[in-house]
């Protein structure tokens, strides 16, 4: 019989604790306890990429306050999710309630790779927003910008980047393509084009050395100019034009001694 009655107030404390936990839940509720309070957002991105990312961090920033206030229960986190979509220069981002009253917006930046300039015009002299124009690493173009807001990326005057995806993806294959460090790096190169006739090219930041790819096979003529170049360096030796667009074969046109 004892056993019996401690098996029901088991029993019953069972059945219980289900309604005990709701009405404690629904309690809190009705007194705001789950309110959003907090939004938090945490972006992942190239330190050089920080002057460009952090006001179109702000702008998102505050279209999300409107969500404050409101129930984390309730929070329409596939509405907030297509907003977040609407934002071009994210390339993933992953939204996840905070317990009890957060929001936390964790954000891969699709960093800019190409500044899109006019043709004629220098970067360093301008200044209107409606004059430049990013492309990302996934070969987005991104709204127009204003210069002071421009990250570290390489530069083209070449439209066709613009109006042709594939070009625009061709240039970043290249850009993909060289090293991570050293003279050929990314970071060593300031400007990129398109010749309808000859394919892609680049210009190096600090020799002004225009290199030449062509249209394919950009990884090894990326490591065959870098072993040039090194060469050249080791001869003390400066080239005008590196022209990799050759069979087997890397075309030097050394610099005139003055």
């Amino acid at each position: 019989m004892n056993k019996m009655r401690k098996f029901l107030k088991l029993f019953v404390a069972f059945m219980l604790f289900p309604l005990f936990v709701f009405l404690s839940v629904y309690s809190l509720e009705q007194q705001g306890f789950f309110k959003i309070k907090n939004v938090e957002l945490r972006v992942n991105t190239m330190e050089s990429q920080k002057s460009y990312v952090e006001p179109r961090l702000n702008q998102l920033r505050n279209k999300l306050e409107s969500i404050k206030g409101i129930s984390l229960w309730k929070a329409p986190l596939s509405e907030i999710s297509k907003t977040i979509k609407d934002e071009k220069w994210i390339k993933t981002f992953q939204l996840s309630r905070v317990w009890p009253s957060g929001i936390l917006l964790e954000i891969q930046a699709d960093d800019v790779a190409i500044l899109v300039f006019p043709r004629g015009d220098e970067p360093s002299s301008i200044g209107e927003a409606s004059q430049i124009k990013p492309i990302t690493k996934s070969g987005k173009v991104l709204e127009k910008i204003n210069s002071k807001y421009a990250p570290n990326a390489i530069v083209t005057h070449d439209s066709d980047l613009l109006i042709s995806e594939k070009v625009r993806l061709g240039a970043l294959n290249v850009i993909a393509a060289l090293p991570e460090s050293g003279n050929m790096s990314a970071e060593q190169v300031a400007e990129i084009g398109f010749d309808r006739k000859e394919g892609y090219w680049i210009k190096l930041l600090n020799s002004e050395t225009k290199v030449n790819f062509g249209e394919e096979q950009f990884e090894i003529k990326s490591a065959r100019i870098s072993q040039v170049i090194d060469y050249l360096e080791s001869r003390n030796l400066k080239a005008r034009v590196i022209d990799a667009n050759l069979s087997k074969k890397v075309l030097v046109r050394l610099q005139q001694s003055p």
